[in-house]
């Protein structure tokens, strides 16, 4: 009797961990669609989830190589990183953006069409706010369409500024979680449930922790389809690139292959 007891306890209490929040993986941006129910809030991160650079070169796994070689050099980690920040942002400032599924802008205009709220969240800062709103344009993806505010919104988080822009909350660096919930408290906003999709699993944990404070109904959505193009980042392609792009001309990666290969030739 009391093992049967405990297995329906454990049942139940395998529902109400369902109930307050879940994170699954999924292998393509359109799953999404499967766990939106009406009244949910959608948020989608920008980087390595519907954008990425069009050459290896400005990619996460670039900026976290110069990272790491900065400390190499001898600087501490807060100088390295901020070193290696302003370089990624420069790139990021010039560069073009592609999706990673060419899927992807359809499946976001299909959601708007039929009425869902969505907005995104991502950890860049401000200096980014206005590029990244066009880079996102530029590859037919307009998130301020079902976005609950049109107006760009300030929110303070010990001391940083959150930017809400053209539908994506900008939170510079800050706990996803703290800062999308924040920027709810400020606009008022209380959803029911929220369906979020990222690359990285520690930002869905961080959105999922708030979310159970506030009883509020959570599915994350590990996107694994790109760590295909995580996968595939050669450093000495995007070291040359950096080496040898100009801002008028960014080596794609086949011209900085060729190019490499040429310079290795005896």
């Amino acid at each position: 009797m009391k093992k049967l007891t405990l297995s329906i306890f454990l049942v139940l209490l395998g529902i109400v961990s369902i109930v307050q929040g879940k994170i699954l993986e999924t292998a393509h941006f359109h799953e999404v669609v499967a766990h939106i129910t009406p009244g949910s809030l959608v948020l989608i991160d920008i980087d390595d989830t519907i954008l990425v650079p069009a050459q290896m070169l400005g990619s996460d796994e670039w900026f976290n190589l110069r990272w790491k070689k900065h400390e190499s050099a001898g600087f501490s980690k807060s100088e390295a990183l901020e070193k290696a920040l302003a370089e990624w942002e420069s790139v990021r400032h010039i560069t073009k953006m592609r999706t990673v599924e060419k899927e992807t802008p359809a499946s976001i205009q299909e959601l708007q069409k039929n009425g869902h709220r969505i907005l995104g969240v991502t950890s860049q800062g401000l200096a980014l706010a206005t590029r990244t709103v066009l880079q996102l344009q530029e590859n037919q993806v307009d998130l301020s369409q079902t976005a609950p505010t049109a107006e760009d919104y300030y929110v303070n988080l010990d001391g940083h500024s959150i930017l809400f822009r053209k539908g994506v909350l900008f939170t510079s660096g800050k706990n996803k979680g703290e800062a999308f919930f924040k920027f709810c408290d400020s606009l008022g906003l209380k959803p029911k449930k929220i369906v979020c999709i990222d690359d990285k699993a520690s930002h869905l944990a961080l959105i999922e922790a708030e979310a159970k404070k506030r009883s509020v109904e959570f599915v994350g959505l590990r996107y694994a389809y790109a760590d295909i193009h995580k996968a595939a980042f050669r450093p000495e392609i995007a070291d040359f690139q950096f080496a040898h792009s100009t801002f008028v001309k960014l080596l794609s990666d086949e011209e900085a292959a060729a190019q490499l290969k040429i310079t290795r030739m005896p």
